[in-house]
């Protein structure tokens, strides 16, 4: 458009009236003061003239506009009630600008019939953003940026919300950091052993800071060939031998750092320290190749954690160690084939780590000490659990077999543990679970199976697991969860994690009554869900992202009517339709991110709750357009 410019002096605003002789502008600094009609006409376009703000009263001369073009500009942050009083406005394009905010923008269009939004950075659509706009209203938004819009974002923002109150659920989920399905599993799995570690600790933990000196030291002598003469303390006035230097004492943790100083063996008589107490020893990362009885049954009483991960040790042999004061032994990481009967029954051990070795059998474990509670085998070479393996070991809090090459699980095979909580069998190679496997499990509450092959469970394989409340069998081989290739499941299960599995479809009476808080489908290749397949009156969470779903069908989710997160994310959804959201009323998130759907028609999402501003979350999609009354009933 072509303008000639009246240079007035002194005034800062420019007016510019068009060639056309139709409207004249004034722009000051790429803000727009006012326009106003030389002829009459309802339509302006102010596109492409470098507008970067608005003044409040900028159309207050040409209230009877229809059609408004500020496209291909620069606005940003417009005036709250701007086009309020355009009220016989139609069509409003703001499209490709800066603005990231829409609120209070359009109270008092109920003419509009197209607003058009496209390529403006808008991510969030929340409470009131869109009010005054009406069902009959197209709003375009193509290359928009989308997080979420709230169901409340056509609601009168000048009312008072039913309730102010923030749900626990409205944070922000980053699908970018969302972990890979067996890392939260993995991670939740190291902090429940950390915790009975921590347990332990605290059980026997002193406070020997009145026992230390102001700065208490210590001096480790080797040989050459990696045999240990000495660990001593350091005088104050001692200079320091051949063949000896000094080693860390953390006294936070009453620990003594003998890690990586290439030890091969100790001589008798080797610990010395009295003057000040040690409560662990951390030998890791050496090259001890065998525990002789020199190596543990001198320490003092204080000493209750010896750590020899990383070492180079094959066997232990039996009646060697003799240490009623030791709680925890950490062989992790070392080459063991084989630990004798009778090779650690005269301690009173209540965390023995076993990991990474070589170990092929449970032969040894009817001799360990009963005090036991803490037992982790995980990564070795164990290829069966015999009924009654563990019966000797009646005070278990923490058993972990993952990693091993386990195939099946007979019947019975943990008899004896009514009293074991946590049962971890990840990563194994577990394709049959007999019936009364788990049998004996009175009191356990977490169970881990993902990462096996099970592709099918005996209907009572679960039911007298009357405390279960987590249970995960991410990455394992079912295909189709029905009432007969699923099995029951106790009342008592909190959550139930299917990620990763092959489950193409979730058939009638596919969960009934149980997991009442978390169900997680992630990551299968679920393309129907029938009507009934969920009768959990309690769940609050149900995990669907990342399957082959093509659209929300309301029947699918009738039985669930305290639900209140749904993720849809990663499906095929490219069309909803009125009634898909009928029986998620509760609903506080529904989230249907990267889905190829491109419209949301009038009535799309009717039957969400509008009053309580349920979160509809949409990034990474490729919407061009949704209609005003997409959460009504039209």
């Amino acid at each position: 458009m072509h303008f000639f410019i009246l240079i007035l002096p002194l005034v800062a605003a420019i007016p510019l009236k068009s060639i056309d002789k139709k409207y004249d502008l004034s722009i000051e600094d790429g803000k727009l003061k006012y326009v106003k009609f030389i002829e009459p006409s309802d339509t302006i376009d102010l596109s492409n003239l470098g507008l970067s703000t608005l003044d409040r009263y900028a159309f207050e001369y040409v209230t009877n506009v229809k059609t408004l073009n500020l496209a291909d500009n620069s606005l940003r942050n417009l005036p709250h009630f701007i086009f309020s009083n355009l009220t016989r406005l139609e069509n409003l394009s703001l499209a490709r600008n800066k603005i990231d905010n829409v609120e209070n923008l359009f109270v008092g269009l109920e003419n509009l019939n197209q607003l058009d939004v496209s390529y403006n950075p808008i991510s969030l659509l929340q409470r009131g953003h869109l009010f005054g706009l009406t069902k009959s209203t197209e709003i375009l938004t193509e290359g928009n940026i989308f997080w979420s819009i709230n169901t409340d974002v056509f609601a009168n923002l000048f009312l008072k919300k039913e309730s102010e109150k923030k749900d626990e659920y409205s944070s922000k989920i980053n699908d970018n950091e969302k972990e890979r399905l067996t890392e939260a599993s993995d991670r939740k799995v190291r902090e429940i052993e950390l915790e009975q570690e921590n347990m332990i600790f605290q059980r026997y933990r002193r406070d020997i800071s009145n026992q230390l000196g102001e700065n208490p030291r210590a001096k480790l002598c080797i040989t050459d060939d990696g045999i240990v003469t000495s660990v001593s303390a350091i005088g104050d006035n001692e200079t320091l031998e051949g063949g000896c230097l000094e080693v860390t004492f953390d006294r936070n943790k009453g620990q003594l750092e003998l890690r990586g100083m290439i030890i091969k063996s100790f001589r008798e008589g080797w610990y010395q320290i009295r003057s000040f107490p040690v409560s662990s020893i951390d030998l890791s990362d050496n090259e001890i190749t065998e525990i002789t009885k020199e190596v543990l049954n001198d320490l003092p009483m204080s000493v209750e954690y010896v750590n020899l991960a990383a070492n180079r040790i094959i066997h232990l042999w039996k009646d060697v160690i003799e240490n009623p004061y030791l709680k925890r032994l950490n062989f992790k990481a070392n080459s063991i084939k084989n630990i004798e009967s009778n090779s650690l029954n005269k301690t009173n051990l209540e965390g023995l780590y076993l990991a990474d070795n070589q170990l092929n059998n449970l032969d040894f474990l009817h001799t360990l000490p009963s005090s036991l509670t803490q037992l982790i085998l995980t990564s070795n070479q164990i290829v069966s659990v015999n009924r009654g393996a563990f019966s000797s070991l009646k005070r278990l809090t923490y058993l972990n077999i993952g990693n091993n090459k386990i195939t099946k699980l007979q019947n019975n095979a943990f008899e004896g543990q009514e009293n074991l909580p946590v049962l971890i069998l990840t990563r194994n190679r577990i394709t049959e679970i007999e019936p009364k496997a788990f049998f004996d499990l009175k009191m356990l509450t977490t169970l881990y199976l993902y990462q096996n092959f099970i592709n099918k469970l005996d209907r009572n394989t679960f039911t007298e697991l009357t405390k279960l409340q987590d249970l995960n069998l991410i990455s394992n081989k079912f295909t189709i969860i029905s009432e007969e290739t699923f099995p029951l499941l106790p009342k008592s299960l909190i959550s139930l994690n299917l990620d990763g599995n092959e489950i193409k479809s979730l058939e009638k009476r596919s969960f009934v009554d149980a997991p009442r808080n978390s169900l997680s489908l992630n990551e299968n290749q679920i393309s129907y869900i029938a009507q009934d397949a969920f009768k959990l009156p309690n769940l609050r969470n149900l995990y669907l992202n990342n399957n082959t779903l093509t659209t929300i069908d309301g029947d699918s989710y009738q039985g669930l009517p305290r639900l209140r997160y749904l993720s849809l994310s990663g499906n095929q959804i490219s069309n909803i339709e009125k009634g898909s959201c009928k029986n998620l009323v509760g609903l506080h998130i529904l989230d249907i991110s990267h889905n190829p759907f491109q419209r949301f028609k009038n009535g799309a999402f009717y039957g969400l709750t509008i009053d309580k501003g349920t979160f509809l979350y949409i990034y990474g999609n490729q919407l061009k357009s949704i209609q005003g009354g997409m959460f009504k009933d039209v």
